[in-house]
């Protein structure tokens, strides 16, 4: 999940903790695009849907609420009846999945090769012991190593296969144990189906946000490139303050970051990012990924791999993933904040006054 994107100029004005909708500049109505506008709040977040008005905008907010209701009841693992908390309660090894479920499996099997491991769903183990799972976080009391290494046995993505038979799904995992987690990828995965769902209605201008995850086609009301403003990452506590401008057309973007959700123990801090190699909260430099791809899931599931691999390995890795691009705030050795993007992005990315994109 990310809190670090935020929309901007359009005629709405919305706040919510993904975004932020400003009125920047006025339009006479024959030059604008008339838009519907749909908020809300699922999947334990918020959602902000802006799209071309073209039919009845009841019929479309009942299907995008299907949408939302059906994915939780695929995927969600703070549901007790969803299909991934009946497969990690179960200890049958062949499970009938969804759809969706299986969706998400393939898009979060090829991540996982491209990332070396890096985005592994199988983390689930390791991420209920630290404190992250559903739920309150709790701190482990002790930790051992032996430990780590049996919880990291138990996080291993390549026991999991899927199938497809016919029209149905089939999930094999080669030992009871196991678990699978799919936040990670999730509200990426369902920014897409939503994104989905307009185009089948001839839709082509939308924009879509969930939990802070967007997708955007065509134009906006302004018929300019959707902007969408990303967060300078700073502490809960902090104000919030935009860092970048993103325009973003026909593209999808998710960032992740370990500066809102962690906690501190022994005057260590501990973030929700686990290292699958180390099986430990990952400790870094680097702050903030910004993913851009042309789909929302593989954003969303690149940024968590990034905020694992680090900024070298992070550099590497989207150096490897067709038409995407990456943006990356990390702190130095002063504990100033400094940046880094894709070559690819210096067109589309306005950095604010003050903040100044390092190569």
């Amino acid at each position: 999940m990310s809190y670090s994107l935020r929309l901007i100029d359009l005629h709405f004005h919305i706040i919510s903790v993904g975004m932020i909708c400003l009125l920047l500049s006025a339009c006479s109505n024959s030059s604008v695009i008339k838009m519907s506008e749909f908020n809300g709040y699922a999947q334990g977040t918020t959602f902000h849907i802006v799209y071309e008005k073209k039919l009845n905008p009841d019929s479309i907010h009942l299907a995008i609420e299907k949408i939302f209701s059906d994915i939780d009841h695929s995927m969600s693992l703070y549901d007790t009846s969803s299909l991934i908390s009946q497969v990690n309660r179960m200890r049958d090894t062949s499970i009938m999945v969804d759809r969706h479920f299986y969706n998400v499996f393939i898009i979060s099997k090829k991540i996982y090769q491209a990332s070396n491991g890096a985005f592994n769903p199988a983390l689930y183990p390791l991420i209920k012991y630290w404190g992250f799972g559903a739920g309150d976080m709790t701190m482990p009391e002790k930790t051992t190593s032996s430990t780590i290494d049996s919880l990291k046995n138990l996080s291993n993505f390549d026991l999991f296969d899927i199938m497809k038979i016919g029209d149905d799904y089939r999930l094999i995992k080669r030992n009871p144990k196991l678990k699978l987690d799919f936040n990670g990828i999730a509200q990426g995965y369902t920014v897409d189906v939503i994104a989905e769902y307009l185009e089948s209605l001839q839709i082509l201008n939308y924009m879509v946000e969930v939990g802070g995850e967007v997708r955007a086609a065509g134009h906006n009301q302004q018929r300019k490139p959707w902007r969408i403003g990303i967060d300078k990452p700073v502490d809960p506590d902090h104000p919030r303050e935009l860092i970048a401008i993103a325009n973003l057309q026909n593209q999808s973007l998710a960032t992740s970051g370990n500066y809102r959700k962690f906690y501190v123990k022994d005057g260590i801090k501990f973030a929700h990012t686990i290292d699958p190699v180390t099986g430990y909260p990952v400790q870094h430099s680097l702050l903030s990924v910004s993913f851009f791809a042309p789909t929302c899931a593989e954003a969303d599931g690149y940024a968590t791999a990034c905020m694992v691999l680090g900024m070298d390995k992070a550099k590497e890795l989207v150096a490897r993933v067709d038409n995407s691009g990456i943006y990356l705030i990390y702190s130095d050795f002063k504990g100033d904040l400094q940046m880094f993007m894709s070559e690819g992005l210096k067109q589309n990315l306005q950095m604010l006054k003050g903040n100044n994109a390092l190569q």
